[in-house]
């Protein structure tokens, strides 16, 4: 999960938005803010780590969708003039959105089945 952290304060540890009670987020020195006051551009989901970290990851599904295509890459790998790198890269591909689904999982922000 990569952390948002409060722009206005500055970066690192304790700058982080943290969940607070009233569905509200803020760093510590900061004024809460909503969710919606803050964009996440691409393919990601919102999580919220055990400390109450807020944070993203790669959208579950977005990640789902990127090893399905890569599994079909690879059917076709044979076809191509560079088979043993086309199938390296596929796999490497795989591999990638592999982790990024694990990582959304481990969040909490990735759906238990396949959908």
């Amino acid at each position: 999960m990569h952390a948002l952290t409060c722009a206005t304060c500055s970066t690192g540890p304790g700058t982080e938005f943290r969940a607070l009670p009233d569905g509200l987020f803020a760093c510590p020195p900061a004024i809460p803010s909503p969710v919606h006051d803050i964009d996440l551009d691409g393919p990601d989901a919102w999580a919220i780590d055990a400390s109450g970290i807020l944070g993203y990851v790669t959208d579950p599904h977005h990640a789902l969708d990127a090893i399905g295509e890569v599994l079909a890459d690879l059917s076709e790998a044979h076809e191509l003039p560079n088979p043993e790198y086309a199938t390296t890269s596929s796999l490497r591909n795989v591999m990638n959105a592999f982790s990024e689904y694990t990582a959304a999982f481990l969040a909490g922000a990735a759906p238990v089945s396949v959908r």
